[in-house]
């Protein structure tokens, strides 16, 4: 099939400014990981062009607001912001260098406070590093990690349910299409909900300025850059930095093997570090969405999380985020509701893959059912706390988990910790 090229596919308004055209060829061309994503709803141009061009402007307003100028433009644009943001980079960790623990210690804080996270529900490992001391995930390769038909067959087929081996073959690769489907969808929504870490360094302004004053505006400034800059890299070099792991600015792992959880980010600055953090929350938060057998799992993370794929949920992700935090009832905006937004995330996370993208596809058109199914599994989620404190408050003791906090956070959430000598 050939494709039309259509500059006005991306619209940019009265924007002057332009992405580059190795990423709008990818959007027009359809050869992005959203352009026929079974959680895309249809439009014209497709759903992953107008969220790319609103996601675009929004970029746009975002650099002017924290810089007061427009970006610059033409054939050195890029260069010129990638010397600006390693120059404050640089003076942003000769600062945060003299101040490591304290930084450290009021991101972890910030991150528990905006997520609803009460002591012992979660541990945290906070590290601000330079630049150059974060190397590459081994999971977060230029390419994915695509196995043997024959190990997908192995792995995914259900002999239970089919009679015929042609039927198990055919029914283990949709199976696995659609779990690899689903991961990227969760990663572009962790990625999204995790990127506003960029700039919550606003919520804690007394405590920054406290610090060094001058770090607001580094910290806006250089942010607005970055965001910028993942519109400006050709595709090929993503890829080039994908294999050597240049210019990786933060990381994030999670252990779910220690008591509680454990989230471990490293950042080369204090909002990359939050971002690292709420990233981490959101991973815990969303793991029951992989498949339950380990090796399924293991095969649609190595499939799903490259870096290549990574740089799209950047780039796309905050918009399908914006579309779910649109669709959630009003009242899980209040302080004493925000424990409830993490439990709706980890039950959209865990519905068959049927159910997840017919959901998905309401909530990023905006068709009202996608909000009612929410509200549906809001008031479910409230029931099941209150049933929960209630069982406390009489003393049940058929409740394995009463005195365990982690049993408390994770049960609820659906998500169950592997056994000590499973991997």
């Amino acid at each position: 099939m050939k494709y039309r090229k259509l500059r006005e596919d991306i619209d940019y308004g009265d924007y002057p400014e332009r992405m580059d055209p190795s990423i709008q060829r990818k959007l027009e061309r359809g050869e992005t990981p959203y352009s026929s994503h079974r959680a895309m709803p249809g439009s014209d141009p497709k759903f992953d062009q107008v969220v790319a061009s609103k996601r675009f402007k929004d970029v746009v307003d975002k650099f002017i607001h924290h810089s007061g100028q427009r970006p610059p433009r033409g054939g050195g644009a890029m260069q010129q912001l990638m010397y600006s943001a390693m120059g404050m980079m640089r003076e942003i960790n000769s600062i945060e260098r003299r101040n490591k623990q304290a930084l450290e210690e009021l991101a972890v804080e910030l991150v528990k406070k905006e997520m609803g996270i009460e002591e012992g529900q979660l541990q945290f490992e906070a590290q601000l590093v330079g630049m150059g001391d974060i190397s590459a995930s081994p999971n977060m390769s230029g390419r994915s990690e695509e196995p043997e038909e024959q190990e997908i067959e192995d792995a995914f087929k259900e002999a239970e349910e089919h009679t015929e081996e042609i039927a198990d073959f055919v029914d283990a690769f949709e199976k696995f299409d659609m779990e690899k489907a689903k991961r990227r969808f969760m990663n572009s929504l962790i990625q999204g909900a995790a990127k506003k870490g960029h700039y919550m360094f606003e919520l804690v302004r007394n405590e920054i300025e406290e610090i060094e004053p001058r770090l607001m505006e580094l910290y806006g400034v250089s942010m607005s850059i970055l965001d910028y800059l993942y519109w400006l890299y050709p595709e090929d070099m993503v890829m080039g930095m994908s294999a050597s792991g240049a210019g990786q600015a933060g990381q994030e792992e999670v252990d779910l093997q220690t008591d509680p959880p454990t989230v471990r980010a490293k950042g080369a600055s204090f909002p990359i570090l939050v971002h690292e953090l709420l990233k981490g929350v959101y991973d815990i938060l969303g793991a029951s969405g992989l498949p339950d057998d380990p090796r399924q799992a293991e095969m649609v993370i190595a499939s799903e999380d490259t870096l290549p794929a990574e740089v799209w949920d950047i780039r796309l992700g905050p918009i399908f985020w914006e579309k779910f935090l649109e669709a959630f009832p009003d009242k899980l905006f209040e302080d004493d509701h925000k424990i409830i937004r993490n439990y709706l995330f980890s039950r959209f996370s865990m519905i068959t893959t049927d159910e997840f993208f017919t959901l998905a596809k309401s909530i990023l058109s905006g068709n009202p059912k996608g909000k009612q199914a929410l509200d549906r599994m809001v008031e479910d989620i409230i029931k099941e706390l209150k049933d929960q404190d209630y069982r406390d408050t009489m003393g049940d003791e058929d409740d394995e988990n009463d005195d365990d906090d982690l049993g408390d956070f994770l049960g609820g959430l659906g998500i169950d910790l592997p056994d000590d000598d499973e991997d």
